[in-house]
């Protein structure tokens, strides 16, 4: 039969378009297709697939690795809060409870009450207002303000992912590009990306920001970079390392670096003026930022040297509490390797990322005493492209790198959910 409808030609304008094929039990089966259009689940698998194929390439590489590595250090948290008690089984914390420490009830209070609020006495000016306006938003659907805080750095972490898989594969390729975001989320701090602190926003809006400058969309690597310096301190850092990027890109492109794309590089720092005014129209000065980081965290401005030689006191300290002790010498190693990536980065002509790690150093180091340090290194992406370019020629570095770290990431992740100081 089928031969003979080959050759005729108006039995080919009489077939379906998907001829029906003999079963073998003595009827006709269905086309291809026909049982998933009347079977729903089989359909809904067909369309999720489809959707999924959709996506960009980054999105497809990251995202099973990324909510794999979520629920791994969810997991770990919940395991280690039931194998460290003494406490009746039923007393055991959950995971909101468990999330809920130190700054990430900072962060609430601001995205609940605002800043300056009678509702509360922390002097919460320190916290740029990125992460708690996006937390208030999250809370519109997400009726908890912990549970909105994890979903804000969940999906933060998504994109940054993403855009880091991105930014390294278009340098070395996909293999190795995976490992940059496999370093970020065994990185030792990196319970940061999981809790409701503001490293995770930074990130995706700091390195989405620098894909899209790769690409010469400056208005766009502009907007996202505003969203950057929104969420910390270290955005002040990203603002300068994108105008060094642009003045970098244009000239490699043979373009003007006077030109329109150029009032792109004036929108990063918006939020920071707009977040001073701010605090300027609710206190009547300037200052409330330092005046806040003063009264409330005994933090100031100092020469680098007078600031390590503080914390390496503490550091030191044989009769400090261990916990505190060995977080002071993570801030000590932070500003050691602040410094020696930016040297890496100059010498390798990485001229916006060696300017983004060396004002952020800087900064960190600029105190008088050092503190969130690490946390600034752990917001240094172009450490994970560094680390990706390494890997593609040498194929020892991805497990030395997750030997050291992702003990330590691990230890760090049962210590912050325990309620000890991670700093």
């Amino acid at each position: 039969m089928a031969e003979a409808a080959s050759q005729d030609p108006s039995a080919d304008a009489a077939e379906p378009s998907h001829p029906a094929i003999p079963s073998g039990r003595g009827h006709l089966a269905e086309p291809e297709g026909t049982s998933a259009a009347r079977n729903p689940s089989a359909r809904g698998i067909h369309t999720a697939r489809a959707a999924w194929s959709r996506l960009p390439e980054s999105v497809r590489a990251t995202l099973p690795l990324w909510l794999g590595s979520r629920i791994a250090v969810a997991l770990l948290s919940l395991a280690a809060a039931r194998a460290l008690t003494s406490r009746p089984a039923r007393d055991a914390p959950g995971l909101r409870t468990l999330w809920d420490h130190w700054d990430v009830g900072l962060f609430t209070k601001v995205a609940r009450y605002g800043y300056l609020s009678p509702a509360y006495s922390d002097r919460t000016e320190v916290d740029f207002p990125g992460l708690p306006l996006a937390i208030r938003l999250v809370h519109l659907v997400v009726p908890d303000w912990i549970v909105a805080g994890l979903v804000v750095s969940l999906l933060a972490g998504a994109v940054t992912a993403a855009a880091l898989w991105r930014l390294a594969a278009d340098e070395v390729g996909a293999p190795a590009a995976r490992f940059a975001v496999v370093s970020l989320i065994s990185f030792p701090y990196a319970v940061f990306l999981f809790a409701a602190y503001s490293e995770g926003l930074f990130l995706a809006f700091a390195t989405a920001s620098w894909l899209a400058a790769r690409r010469q969309r400056w208005w766009l690597a502009g907007l996202l970079g505003a969203g950057a310096a929104s969420t910390r301190i270290s955005g002040v850092a990203f603002g300068v390392a994108l105008a060094v990027q642009y003045v970098v890109g244009r000239r490699a492109a043979g373009r003007p670096v006077f030109a329109w794309p150029a009032l792109a590089l004036a929108l990063p720092p918006i939020p920071v003026l707009a977040y001073l005014g701010y605090l300027r129209a609710r206190t009547g000065g300037w200052g409330a930022y330092t005046d806040a980081m003063r009264d409330g965290w005994h933090r100031g401005t100092d020469w680098p040297w007078s600031g390590w030689a503080t914390t390496w006191s503490s550091a030191t300290d044989g009769n400090g509490a261990s916990t505190f002790v060995w977080f002071w010498r993570g801030e000590l190693l932070a500003v050691v390797v602040g410094v020696l990536l930016t040297v890496v980065l100059l010498i390798g002509r990485r001229w916006g990322e060696a300017t983004f790690v060396g004002v952020m150093t800087t900064i960190m180091a600029c105190t008088n005493y050092y503190a969130s340090g690490i946390r600034g290194i752990l917001v240094a992406f172009p450490l994970y492209l560094l680390l990706a370019r390494a890997a593609a020629r040498s194929p020892r570095v991805a497990p030395v790198y997750l030997l050291l770290c992702a003990p330590v990431m691990a230890t760090l992740v049962i210590a912050f959910t325990q309620g000890q100081w991670v700093d």
